[in-house]
């Protein structure tokens, strides 16, 4: 459940549903354009990355994931707030970048790994009570509180709950996927 409020509580979604409007003032000619190679960007880092999850293990794809989210956020706030328009566009597709290489398909697949077989739907639905009850969070407030705190500065935010994933994340295990058969090494 963690982990599918954390999609949301990092910020996907003020790129996803608010990418036009956020990057409109960016980018007053390609906003759309860009918004396009997002939706593109999250499907190909996917569908490319995805051997990584079993390869290098899940704890780590989800740690670098966020980490990178993380930065994204930082970087695009700052860009933001600076004026550095190509800065803060290059960190919108870094961004969805990093979330196709963890934290968008990971959590998906651990809320059926972690449990046992006859606890798996119930796992699963309160997971994606977790993921839309924060969509819902995200999308009607982000932009309140972008509005509230300045054009830019919820990415600082976003920020924050990236690296509160990634310490969440980091301490379940010292080994390695090579030396453990938990699947979420």
């Amino acid at each position: 459940m963690v982990l599918m409020a954390a999609q949301q509580l990092c910020g996907i979604n003020s790129i996803i549903v608010y990418g036009v409007s956020l990057l409109s003032t960016l980018l007053t000619t390609s906003s759309k354009l860009l918004n396009v190679l997002v939706a593109v960007v999250n499907l190909a880092v996917t569908i490319a990355f995805s051997p990584l999850i079993d390869r290098l293990g899940r704890k780590i794809c989800l740690i670098a994931s966020v980490a990178g989210m993380g930065l994204s956020s930082l970087l695009l706030a700052l860009g933001i707030a600076y004026g550095v328009n190509l800065l803060s566009a290059i960190m919108v597709i870094t961004f969805v970048a990093f979330f196709g290489l963890g934290l968008g398909p990971i959590p998906f697949i651990l809320s059926s790994e972690l449990v046992s077989p006859e606890a798996q739907g119930a796992a699963q639905s309160w997971a994606l009570a977790a993921s839309w009850i924060t969509t819902f969070l995200v999308t009607q407030f982000f932009p309140l509180i972008n509005e509230q705190l300045g054009k830019g500065r919820v990415y600082y935010i976003f920020f924050g709950f990236a690296m509160a994933t990634a310490a969440f994340v980091s301490p379940f295990s010292s080994r390695g996927p090579r030396y453990s058969s938990n699947k979420f090494d």
